[in-house]
């Protein structure tokens, strides 16, 4: 979806054109539609138990590799530890819909460069001579400000939407059930 953006970023309408054609629609789903997911979710925590242990793999194999929780994962997304954890539909709405409030620092650039090139990412440093964004991945480009052709905040997370629609139910509680605990787990 991030190549897919760079791709719609250019404001070239063939490309566009081509982009529908092959993805189709990349505006994300309507908030009618994210709330009813959100909503799902809820019953589907609502009617059983998870299990933190399985959950705290399945987080550091999807949400930490960008979130910090309990000091382990990556340092792309905000850290979880001090998040508000116990409100389950604040947390869905986040999770489901990662652009609908983006924390301060946390913004995504993109950034067009002269001689073609366009970079997301976070900004991670800048001053009056460079910016340096980190990308997804961790990785961090400086591009000096004389090379940007164009830069602007997204309106879109890095996040992406949909990154429970794999995980059957069970797992889904068990991830819950380690993103609501209130300390570490001790080690099995």
């Amino acid at each position: 979806m991030e190549v897919v953006q760079r791709i719609l970023f250019q404001r070239d309408e063939q490309n566009a054109a081509l982009v529908q054609k092959h993805f189709g629609s990349v505006q994300g789903a309507t908030t009618g539609e994210m709330l009813a997911q959100v909503e799902s979710l809820k019953g589907v925590l609502a009617v059983g138990t998870g299990n933190p242990y399985n959950g705290r793999k399945m987080y550091l194999n999807s949400c930490g590799k960008c979130h910090v929780l309990f000091g382990e994962g990556g340092r792309i997304g905000p850290d979880l530890t001090s998040y508000k954890r116990d409100d389950v539909h604040t947390m869905l709405v986040n999770v489901v819909n990662p652009s609908a409030q983006i924390r301060e620092g946390f913004e995504n650039y993109v950034v067009v460069t002269n001689d073609g090139r366009t970079l997301t990412g976070l900004m991670a440093d800048q001053d009056a001579r460079i910016v340096v964004i980190r990308g997804s991945e961790g990785q961090s480009v400086v591009v000096p400000r004389s090379n940007i052709e164009e830069m602007s905040a997204s309106p879109k997370s890095l996040m992406p939407e949909g990154v429970l629609k794999d995980f059957s139910e069970q797992q889904v509680r068990d991830l819950f059930a380690y993103l609501r605990s209130t300390q570490p787990l001790a080690t099995r």
